[in-house]
């Protein structure tokens, strides 16, 4: 065994050569599975993968003292918590094909996750599966996209189902898939838990990335982990499989980061690509994403100075740009910014900032802009509908942005700030308030808070949109006449 890839903690055997259904799933897996991605070769797992599954399904001994445990799988209730890149989806396949074919009768799989569409990963990645091997397809009968796996004899499924507690109305699952477990219902995971203890063998796995200071489910699972780890007879149904870097390290810190991350230790990640990944990343989301430390739901967005450092760049106004208002949600300010696309780089520039402004004053310096520039216009539709509307009754092309814009917007224009990709104009009021922003974990994503950062941000939001919509395809319109 590599103590390398053993995670950082974890729940010990009950004894050095403990029954286990893993091995039936390892020879499932390495029997019938294939890779498409490697041109459809033979699934061959690595030692820490087995390992893993080997522990997880750990059974009691035949000859137990206690008759209910007998022959029975030692865990309730299991977390496994790793960076990303480890195969979290590829492990939670093969619990779920194995909880369909070889755990219980009339077996009832569930997959979970924040989204409809991660839990379906876990659950295309089986369907997939069965679909490409001739010795799966024949053991069921009904294979869907979205309405579920059924078995061939009719008494066993595969359903993926919401993350609220109403979703677990009156299942008792024989197994359940919890995917992301750090934005993840605590009540629903409550409930398939207290649903899985009617049945003999019914187990609860949770494979999850660290979270953050707002991730309550993941937060008491960790702690009953820790618990369970500490005092293995008051918690001995409950496993915890946690890789993780030591606190305090270096974020590029290789050791530290190998510790948190077996698949870098057996060569399946490249340590230059990780690396040259980290170096791009925030390190609040290179501490979660690859050391799988838990970090605070919010954090500065960038290392202070390093906006003060891109190079000056002014706009082309003979070309088209696109141009983005904001405001404070009390109508306190509100600026208007210009961004422009030129070769690879992005230029901005504050066009104007606007002390106690109302909506008429608004529309008007906005139309004002449309008759100077070929432009499209960005608005957050959230607080800015009635605006939108009247600009566009006058024939302003305009965009209105949602959560999802604007998190795809934050992400661009860090990314493009670390990369030196943007040039401005070195306004104070926008490096004041670049430099003010606060990010805010949204899920797996993130954004730029209003509520969090230390100041108003209304020049800073406009900016950050204005560099994002210069890259989109967005149509720009003729000068308004």
């Amino acid at each position: 065994m590599n103590p390398k890839w053993l995670p950082t903690k974890f729940t010990k055997p009950l004894d050095e050569h403990f029954a286990t259904s893993g091995d039936v799933v390892i020879g499932l897996a390495e029997a019938f599975m294939v890779m498409p991605e490697k041109g459809y070769e033979k699934l061959r797992l690595t030692e820490w993968q087995k390992w893993l599954i080997r522990s997880v399904l750990e059974r009691y001994p035949l000859n137990h003292p206690d008759p209910e445990k007998q022959g029975r799988l030692r865990y309730k209730q299991v977390v496994i918590s790793m960076p990303r890149k480890q195969g979290k989806t590829l492990l939670g396949s093969l619990f779920a094909l194995w909880g369909l074919l070889a755990h219980e009768d009339a077996p009832e799989v569930i997959s979970v996750a924040s989204t409809a569409d991660q839990a379906r990963l876990v659950y295309k990645q089986v369907l997939n599966q069965i679909g490409n091997s001739e010795y799966l397809r024949p053991r069921f009968k009904k294979m869907t996209e979205f309405k579920g796996i059924f078995t061939a004899d009719g008494d066993g499924r595969y359903v993926v189902i919401g993350n609220r507690p109403a979703s677990a109305q009156g299942l008792h699952p024989s197994m359940v898939i919890f995917d992301e477990l750090h934005v993840s219902n605590k009540d629903l995971w409550t409930a398939l838990s207290l649903g899985s203890a009617t049945r003999k063998d019914g187990i609860v796995i949770g494979i999850t990335t660290a979270g953050d200071d707002g991730s309550e489910l993941l937060l008491n699972l960790y702690r009953n982990g820790e618990y369970a780890v500490d005092s293995p007879a008051e918690m001995e149904r409950f496993g915890f499989f946690l890789w993780e870097a030591p606190d305090g390290c270096a974020v590029n810190d290789r050791e530290a980061i190998e510790q948190a991350n077996p698949n870098l230790v057996e060569g399946i990640l490249s340590w230059a690509n990780v690396e040259a990944e980290i170096a791009t990343m925030p390190e609040v989301d290179a501490r979660r994403y690859r050391l799988n430390q838990f970090v605070s739901a919010s954090n500065s967005w960038i290392p202070f100075g390093l906006w003060q450092s891109l190079p000056k760049g002014f706009i082309d106004q003979s070309q088209p740009v696109t141009i983005s208002f904001d405001r404070t949600p009390s109508w306190d300010a509100a600026s208007i910014c210009v961004a422009q696309k030129q070769g690879d780089m992005y230029v901005t520039e504050l066009v104007a900032q606007i002390v106690r402004p109302d909506k008429q004053k608004a529309i008007n310096l906005l139309t004002d802009l449309a008759n100077k520039y070929q432009a499209t216009f960005l608005l957050d539709g959230l607080f800015n509908n009635e605006i939108i509307m009247e600009l566009r009754l006058k024939g302003v092309e305009v965009v209105a942005l949602g959560l999802r814009d604007i998190v795809a917007a934050s992400n661009m224009a860090f990314s493009n700030i670390v990369n030196k990709k943007i040039a401005h104009s070195h306004d104070p009021i926008i490096t004041q308030q670049i430099n003010n922003c606060v990010r805010k974990n949204i899920g797996d994503a993130w954004k730029i808070s209003r509520k969090d950062s230390i100041s108003d941000i209304d020049a800073a939001m406009a900016t950050i949109v204005a560099i994002w919509g210069s890259d989109q395809e967005l149509k720009t319109k003729p000068m308004v006449h």
